[in-house]
């Protein structure tokens, strides 16, 4: 599946070019933002950015934290509209008197924004799960927050971007359960993974992050174990030695457990992160071929929202 990141960045940005919060960076103590599953993926990704002076809170259930408060900037994300618990997550801002900014295609999400008076952000119809929509909804998440003087940060005008590891890494995996890892700083990362093999494949994967892992994970590597899993390691060649990625490939290497290395590219780091992104969803839906599966199909995760 082929995503044009710049053009799925614009459309975002122009869904949220007339929108903006009243709340100012000055008297923000912090960005709240909820969504499940595919649609917090936008908010994932702009936590990686470091961006200077910006105090966030990822909120993946329903309501909102008890310290929430008028100081606070809620963004609720949901590409369906219809995600219950980030309804109630609105409707707790609303109920708060806190500010609250729902982006969104339309569903009850839309309807309850329009209702209260709240800012809105509509994205264009589009028939794809939130998973493959997320660079979308981050162009108008990053246009949103600089409209709203809470950021400083332009879209990029050009992206250095690869993503072509797919049918190499793809066959590897089948029969296997992937383990993906990365360091802390890019934990986000393998979550992306995590998310495409799950709801893509149909297939169970599980994400950890080092140097956390070492503590625990790697003692269930061991002869009798290294043929159900397939881990997949995440590296930044700008990381140094005490995330222990290198250390970590060498020990995979010593007991024999087959594996993978998944580089980050770019120069910026929304290029790293948009290319790794492109690279889940190249390797996944590769996978997706090989074993007959429908990437597009929700229906198991639709069926248990009823």
């Amino acid at each position: 599946m082929r995503i044009d990141l710049l053009k799925e960045l614009a459309v975002g940005a122009e869904a949220a070019s007339s929108v903006k919060a009243t709340v100012l960076a000055g008297s923000l103590k912090r960005v709240i933002f909820c969504g499940m599953g595919g649609s917090i993926i936008p908010a994932e990704m702009l936590s990686m950015l470091w961006l200077d002076n910006f105090n966030y809170y990822l909120q993946r259930d329903f309501g909102l934290p008890f310290w929430a408060d008028r100081d606070c900037l809620v963004i609720c994300l949901s590409w369906s509209g219809d995600t219950e618990e980030t309804i109630s997550s609105f409707s707790s801002a609303i109920n708060k008197n806190i500010p609250a900014i729902a982006i969104t295609k339309g569903g009850k999400l839309e309807k309850l924004a329009m209702e209260a008076k709240y800012p809105l952000v509509i994205l264009p119809p589009d028939s794809r799960p939130a998973r493959f929509g997320a660079v979308r909804m981050l162009g108008a998440l990053l246009t949103l927050l600089k409209n709203s003087a809470s950021i400083d940060y332009n879209l990029p005008d050009d992206l250095n971007v690869l993503g072509s590891v797919g049918p190499e890494v793809a066959p590897k995996i089948v029969g296997k359960i992937p383990l993906v890892y990365s360091s802390y700083q890019w934990r986000f990362l393998a979550r992306f993974w995590k998310i495409q093999f799950n709801e893509n494949c149909k297939i169970q994967a599980f994400c950890s992050y080092l140097p956390e892992a070492t503590h625990n994970e790697i003692a269930g590597f061991s002869p009798e174990n290294n043929q159900k899993f397939f881990p997949i390691v995440i590296a930044d060649s700008t990381e140094g030695p005490e995330n222990k990625i290198e250390k970590f490939v060498n020990f995979l290497k010593n007991v024999g457990q087959e594996h993978t290395v998944i580089n980050l590219h770019g120069h910026s780091r929304i290029e790293k992160i948009l290319s790794n992104y492109l690279d889940s969803i190249q390797v996944s839906t590769e996978l997706c071929q090989i074993l007959g599966i429908d990437p597009l199909d929700n229906s198991v995760i639709d069926s248990f929202k009823i």
